[in-house]
């Protein structure tokens, strides 16, 4: 499996998956109800980018992940 960074223009997913078309599937589902829970209604998701995560995207989320888990302190 690989990390793949899958964006729109505004936004960005990081998703693990075995190709870029199992990236593309993925990564259109968590950008659609990013958009869903953000603007409270369904929209229509074109996503611009498409590759590997680099190390840095991987380390970021991962921090940002875990000081949301800790409740931002």
């Amino acid at each position: 499996m690989t990390t793949f960074y899958v964006a729109t223009r505004a936004q960005y997913v990081l998703v693990e998956a075995a190709d870029e078309s199992e990236a593309s599937k993925l990564g259109q589902a968590a950008l659609q109800a990013m958009y869903a829970a953000r603007l409270g209604k369904q929209v229509t998701i074109r996503i611009c980018t498409i590759r590997p995560a680099t190390a840095d995207e991987i380390q970021l989320q991962r921090w940002h992940n875990q000081m949301v888990a800790a409740g931002g302190k």
